[in-house]
């Protein structure tokens, strides 16, 4: 089934709708409540509690098979309030469009007042499409639009919708996006869902369900966030609060994410940084609408080669920023961050060093930066060529295209996809 923006009319409209005049008269800012901490559990829990009548407290904790075993870390704060709770743990990876179904069938049942998504991206998102779904059964979720005079009308039987992270690098849990998967093309295509009404109206962040994150897991999202912070920065999208949101978080991921990584649950000092940038950087992005071609370059290939979502996505972060630089050199203030000076030096060869200093910091996690690194799985330089087509048609008609700040098209997603495969530089 096609997304309202593979419609060719979209993608003739975007470029108009990007220029500096018209993002000037419709920039919009959309945040849920933040509480942070160790204590951030307990002033949910009273805020529940002064906001909802007793007998209405009922959620639907919506998990996956792993992060159900979070949901004991919220039995005493619901139980302080007299919260009953009901968990449907039926998240699948990637989002298939069937299990939402089965999402909203539960929460038809049971009738709840909050939902709570404890879990990463995957979790987050479908907790959002069930919520839409819910409320809205008859919507077609390929259809959604994010713009002007598109309200969905939601909030109507379910009053809040709540986000814990256990992951620190989707940020979905401050996104008004989401991503899903249509199983009914051949491959399956992630599709992006975006709404201002898809925002959870609370998140917490609570070291507590990140500090054991797995290594590969702390990496992969953590590179996520990178890619959501730097891709929407060399955009034309911004603005000085998504600007400033982006440069804190680069910072924090150089810093932390090394940190977190190597000690893991050691270091909540750099947990909990990391947990911030995640969150920054979903804002700085999804809130900007803007996270750059990496990830239309990402979405294609993770979904065609079942590549985890943030390894995808990073690893064309140093692509996507080469090929934008025909046209900005927003990438420059970056530099300093990554430790590359810039005086004396030529454009084109000031560009290669930064370059190669982000691969550097992404490999020096362990994470690949072009295809034939790439671990698990091991993609063959065959069949990697054979579906170049899918892969360029798949990205071209991704809805991040739609921000592409330099004018992009299959034959140039197609020779970035062949360039990628050992890492050759984005010389064109």
């Amino acid at each position: 089934m096609p997304t309202w923006y593979e419609s060719q009319v979209i993608k003739d409209l975007m470029p108009i709708l990007g220029a500096r005049a018209v993002r000037g008269l419709e920039t919009n800012f959309f945040l849920s409540r933040i509480y942070t901490g160790k204590s951030s559990l307990l002033k949910v829990a009273r805020y529940l509690e002064a906001t909802i009548n007793k007998e209405d407290r009922r959620s639907l904790i919506i998990t996956d098979a792993f992060t159900k075993k979070f949901v004991k870390n919220l039995d005493d704060m619901l139980k302080l309030i007299d919260m009953e709770y009901k968990v449907w743990s039926g998240v699948l990876p990637e989002v298939p469009v069937s299990t939402i179904d089965e999402g909203a069938k539960a929460c038809k049942e049971y009738n709840p007042k909050v939902i709570i998504a404890i879990g990463g991206g995957s979790v987050m998102d479908t907790a959002k499409m069930v919520l839409v779904k819910y409320e809205k059964p008859e919507q077609n979720l390929f259809m959604i639009l994010p713009s002007i005079g598109a309200a969905l009308g939601l909030r109507k039987k379910i009053k809040y919708l709540i986000a814990i992270p256990t992951t620190a690098g989707t940020g979905s849990e401050i996104a008004t996006a989401a991503l899903i998967t249509d199983t009914s093309r051949d491959p399956p295509k992630k599709i992006e869902v975006v709404h201002e009404e898809l925002l959870a109206d609370i998140t917490i962040l609570d070291s507590e369900f990140v500090k054991d994150l797995p290594p590969f897991l702390t990496m992969a999202t953590g590179l996520d966030a990178l890619a959501h912070a730097m891709g929407s920065f060399t955009t034309n999208w911004g603005n000085p609060y998504f600007d400033a949101t982006n440069k804190t978080t680069i910072e924090e991921i150089i810093k932390y994410l090394p940190r977190s990584y190597k000690y893991g649950g050691k270091d909540i000092e750099a947990r909990s940084h990391m947990q911030v940038a995640s969150t920054l950087a979903a804002f700085g992005s999804y809130g900007n609408m803007a996270p750059g071609i990496n990830h239309a370059l990402g979405h294609s290939f993770g979904k065609i080669f079942s590549v985890h979502h943030g390894i995808a996505v990073s690893l064309f972060l140093p692509y996507g920023i080469a090929f934008k630089a025909k046209v900005t050199d927003r990438w420059t203030q970056l530099c300093p961050i990554l430790g590359v000076t810039t005086e004396n030096k030529s454009k084109n060869n000031l560009l290669k060093e930064f370059v190669q200093s982000l691969k550097d910091f992404i490999r020096s996690v362990d994470g690949p930066t072009c295809i034939k690194e790439i671990k698990e799985p091991k993609i063959s330089k065959q069949d990697y060529f054979e579906k170049l087509d899918k892969l360029a048609d798949y990205a071209m008609n991704d809805a991040v295209t739609l921000t592409a700040y330099r004018p992009i098209n299959e034959e140039l997603y197609r020779k970035i996809f062949e360039y990628a495969w050992d890492g050759g530089f984005i010389d064109f």
